[in-house]
């Protein structure tokens, strides 16, 4: 992939305190791992207040995986900073809707697509099971964006050799 233009990616939750942070953080590292550093630049956002930390079950569940979140602060969406991301990841249905607000929301939210429980205030293993389920997302994420972003290799390419 061309780092030139990186891959702008959006991870977005209600808080931006919790899963958005997380699955930032996840697939960032995903994406550099695959793609190499500067390729992709994921950040994430929320309809919360802003300047708020993650919550420290969040920074606990990112630490045991070797990411420090403890000076993240949460950001708000606005239109002017989704409007340049070239995909946005939401947390649940909700979330699309009031991003693309001039989508029809009621067959979005009737539509079987996958949401991400938000886990503030459950208990630690629950906390967990929900953080192993956003590393299962950003797994399958990341397949699908490589898929897209990398070019695909010479030797699968057709010719008229």
């Amino acid at each position: 992939m061309n780092t030139a233009v990186p891959l702008k990616i959006l991870t977005v939750c209600s808080h931006n305190r919790t899963r958005s942070v997380m699955t930032m953080v996840m697939l960032q590292s995903m994406l550099d791992a695959r793609l190499g550093d500067g390729a992709a630049i994921v950040r994430s956002l929320g309809f919360g207040p802003e300047g708020i930390p993650s919550i420290p079950d969040a920074v606990a569940a990112m630490k045991r995986r070797g990411f420090d979140t403890s000076q993240h602060r949460s950001r708000k969406v606005t239109a002017d900073n989704v409007g340049p991301a070239d995909l946005i990841l939401t947390s649940e249905r909700n979330h699309v809707v009031k991003i693309a607000a001039s989508r029809s929301a009621r067959s979005y939210m009737e539509s079987d697509v996958g949401e991400i429980i938000d886990p503030t205030g459950s208990a630690p293993r629950a906390f967990e099971k929900s953080v192993v389920g956003m590393e299962e997302m950003c797994r399958r994420a990341t397949h699908y964006i490589v898929r897209v972003a990398e070019p695909p290799e010479t030797a699968k390419r057709f010719s008229f050799d």
